[in-house]
């Protein structure tokens, strides 16, 4: 799967039917409470008001004739698979209420053709489409589109973040083109026989609910629990805060800037293979040698030596969450030591560093927060974070080609870097999100070319690369 941004996102032209959701009664408040993230998201929402949505959405490509009526059919199967998107929030001063329709009452109208014939045009009538409708603060947060051309068509699913995660528009992915291919057999296919051809699809309803059950335990988010010693001493040496992006971006904290965005190719397929190989065969594994990888190129660009930042963890691990969609992740701290620029021994210790922090993965942000009470202060709108999904291990990833599967996300605003390395059939690559500045695109465009340096060095030869801290070739300064 192809992660991108909308502002790269290669589409060809054609006519936009959208598929809106239309209400046959008035939704009714729900007693399940936001999520941690979907309530830190609407708060972050109700200060910046309406049209600043963090959207993201999930394409994939159909092939043959167009058949509207079956896309439509398409996306309502899908949404009663979902309980996510039969809910929303009505958010105010004096808190944030859930609202929830039934089932049966959510209807999908079409609208009027749209033609659309440059790219561009393309792109930007999406991104004003998605940023409208996919607001956390409007409900419901979603869309559906398809561009229809004479042989093809492009379905796309856009949602606010308050309803989805990474994996869940990979989900999409794979259930809706499963739905789409059982109509074409059986226009009259039922619920009962989608829910039996794709199975169970898990509750993020019944998920926020033992979230604040769990969040209720008294004894979890005492300062005495070393999960919680630990993030205490993590924002400690963050100067109290979450932490941030060491070099030099151009943008103060808690001032935002508008949002640039750099999508990459940084090793290719077998360059891939053979880091991951020698990492392992060092006690290593892939994701902590990428970040061994980030950290030294960080550290050759004049970063400290010490590198903390925060990874998101998925939080499916009981089998019921496995084909939820919805916003099922927690994050855990870890600081990377650069060593002498030698990569193994840094992979070593950066190993060991994770291990460690993935039992402070168990709590969620709440139960963080409340224990380490006023030791942790927001000081800026994002945090530095960086992100690893291998696409290889998801189901119904080896379809990702053919159907020609992305994830798009909206470009916003923001006042820190954070960074998605994401791995498939075709080698790593990275997104970066960071501040639209002259100082910020100069600083990201080095870095990534360090990155990709750093690793390619490994991968051709071996953790003890002499060629980590070559000089970069004049396109990467």
């Amino acid at each position: 799967m192809y992660v991108t941004t909308i502002d790269r996102y290669d589409i060809e032209p054609g006519a936009v039917t959208e598929w809106t959701v239309t209400a046959r009664r008035d939704a009714r408040t729900s007693a399940v409470p936001p999520s941690y993230n979907q309530r830190f998201h609407l708060d972050t929402a109700r200060t910046q008001g309406v049209g600043a949505s963090v959207w993201m959405a999930a394409s994939f490509d159909v092939s043959g004739k167009p058949r509207c009526e079956l896309l439509g059919r398409m996306f309502e199967l899908f949404v009663a698979r979902h309980d996510t998107l039969w809910t929303g929030f009505d958010v105010s001063a004096q808190g944030i209420e859930r609202r929830t329709l039934d089932p049966v009452d959510i209807a999908l109208t079409p609208s009027s053709a749209r033609v659309i014939s440059t790219r561009s045009d393309l792109r930007g009538y999406l991104r004003a489409r998605f940023t409208e409708v996919c607001d956390p603060l409007t409900f419901p947060a979603y869309l559906f589109s398809a561009v229809t051309r004479a042989k093809s068509t492009t379905v796309i699913a856009a949602f606010d973040h308050t309803l989805v995660d990474g994996l869940s528009l990979a989900i999409a992915v794979r259930e809706l083109s499963a739905i789409y291919e059982l109509l074409v057999s059986d226009p009259h296919v039922t619920s009962e026989a989608v829910n039996d051809a794709l199975g169970t699809a898990g509750s993020f309803m019944a998920y926020c609910e033992e979230e604040q059950r769990a969040g209720k335990v008294a004894t979890v988010v005492t300062p005495a629990d070393p999960r919680i010693r630990a993030w205490a001493k993590f924002y400690d040496e963050c100067g109290g805060s979450a932490p941030s992006f060491p070099l030099d971006l151009g943008v103060e904290a808690g001032k935002p800037a508008p949002q640039a965005s750099d999508v990459q190719a940084v090793l290719g397929a077998a360059e891939t293979d053979l880091f991951e190989r020698h990492c392992l065969d060092a006690g290593g594994s892939m994701f902590t040698g990428m970040l061994t990888a980030l950290a030294m190129a960080v550290r050759l660009e004049g970063g400290p030596g010490e590198l903390p930042l925060q990874f998101p963890l998925h939080t499916r691990r009981d089998s019921q969450w496995e084909n939820a969609v919805g916003w099922l992740t927690t994050s855990a701290p870890l600081t990377v030591p650069v060593t002498d620029l030698d990569f193994a021994s840094t992979l070593t210790d950066t190993h060991a560093a994770f291990r460690a922090s993935l039992s402070l993965g168990s709590l969620n942000m709440k139960q963080i927060h409340d224990g380490v009470g006023d030791r942790y202060r927001r000081t800026r709108t994002d945090l530095f974070m960086v992100s690893y999904i291998d696409y290889r291990r998801i189901e119904g990833s080896d379809r990702h080609r053919e159907l020609n599967a992305r994830h798009i996300s909206n470009i916003t605003v923001c006042d820190d870097a954070q960074f998605w390395v994401s791995r498939t059939t075709e080698g790593l690559s990275l997104r970066s999100r960071f501040p639209d500045t002259a100082t910020g695109r100069v600083t990201i465009n080095r870095f990534v070319a360090r990155f990709s340096a750093v690793l390619n060095a490994v991968a051709q030869q071996g953790v003890a690369a002499q060629q980590v801290a070559a000089p970069l070739h004049a396109s990467g300064a």
